[in-house]
């Protein structure tokens, strides 16, 4: 009787740890479903951005796309403002991307330690959109001195509200600026604390050797 109770007792605790095994593991599988869901949500947004980057700067003719080139197409294709906030962030990423510089790692040597990326620089690409950021803000410039000529001209700024949402009021200039430094800010902010994170990895590394050292 009491063999038959342990067991049974023994049954209940395996039937509840293969129902906790299950579990975990369908919560793991959703976790990658989910994680793989928005890496492709991703790429497929990345992907439409390159094509309207494409569109805008005509990336196989880049001496062509100049501010003032830019600006009519601005004008005429009438991009919202919050889409070519996002063209300059898309531009930040491939040009971070392009120069190698998305990873760091350490190396311990005599002298201290030392970074180097590891992510593959891509000339090409690097050649194909670099500078194209400071040519869409230049652009955007042009589009608002058009913005307040037109408005000075008419005496006062007639507006519907399409062109707030395409033209920021005249404030183009100001918005895709102000976003490009918030990207440069944010990234060399994660690139120190890479650093600062591989020199405390690497005095920890340093310390447990001597500390090897020191016990033998």
């Amino acid at each position: 009787m009491v063999l038959h109770m342990a067991s049974e007792k023994l049954s209940k605790v395996e039937a509840l740890l293969a129902k906790a095994k299950l579990l975990r593991a369908q919560a793991e599988a959703d976790e990658t479903q989910l994680q793989s869901s928005l890496i492709e949500q991703k790429a497929s947004r990345d992907t439409d951005m390159d094509s309207t980057i494409d569109e805008l700067f005509k990336l196989d003719n880049k001496k062509e796309a100049t501010k003032e080139v830019i600006a009519k197409r601005i004008t005429s294709q009438r991009p919202s403002s919050d889409l070519l906030l996002r063209v300059v962030d898309r531009l930040h990423q491939r040009e971070i991307a392009a120069k190698g510089l998305e990873y760091v790692e350490s190396s311990v040597q005599r002298t201290g330690v030392t970074f180097k990326t590891t992510a593959t620089e891509n000339k090409e690409e690097l050649a194909r959109i670099e500078g194209f950021t400071d040519v869409l803000i230049g652009a955007a410039k042009i589009v608002d001195e058009d913005f307040a000529r037109a408005r000075d001209a008419k005496g006062k700024a007639v507006m519907h509200s399409l062109d707030r949402t395409h033209f920021s009021s005249g404030e183009l200039f100001k918005a895709l600026n102000e976003k490009k430094r918030f990207l440069q800010r944010e990234y060399d902010t994660q690139f120190k604390k890479r650093q600062a994170e591989f020199v405390e990895a690497a005095r920890r590394k340093e310390d447990s050797k001597y500390s090897s050292s020191d016990m033998t």
